[in-house]
């Protein structure tokens, strides 16, 4: 196992980042470039995110990205989102670094209504 060197938690974390500011905006042109073409919500397509982050438009919601483990070229990731249309989740992303860098491969969510 090696140990993560500051870019790769950097772009880890942009990766997070990416997805937090296309919800926020409603806008899934901005997260799409943190998504590998293959990945799922929750075992659906990631489409299914994309279309629904552009019906839902902007919000006023807040978030926070923290890492939680890093082993060789996969992560994992936490995203805590508050006030997203009145809801609050929470997401785990999984993530593996290829050539042209981290992208997000999996992401599965729980609401907390």
């Amino acid at each position: 196992m090696k140990v993560i060197n500051l870019k790769d938690y950097e772009e880890i974390v942009k990766a997070g980042n990416l997805y937090l500011e296309g919800c926020r905006k409603g806008d899934s042109s901005i997260m799409k470039p943190a998504f590998h073409e293959n990945a799922t919500i929750n075992g659906d397509p990631i489409q299914t995110l994309f279309d629904g982050a552009d019906d839902a438009g902007s919000t006023d919601s807040t978030g926070r990205v923290d890492v939680l483990d890093v082993v060789n070229d996969i992560a994992v990731i936490r995203i805590t989102m508050e006030n997203y249309f009145g809801a609050d989740y929470v997401d785990l992303h999984m993530l593996k670094k290829f050539e042209d860098g981290w992208k997000i491969i999996a992401k599965v969510f729980t609401d907390n209504k």
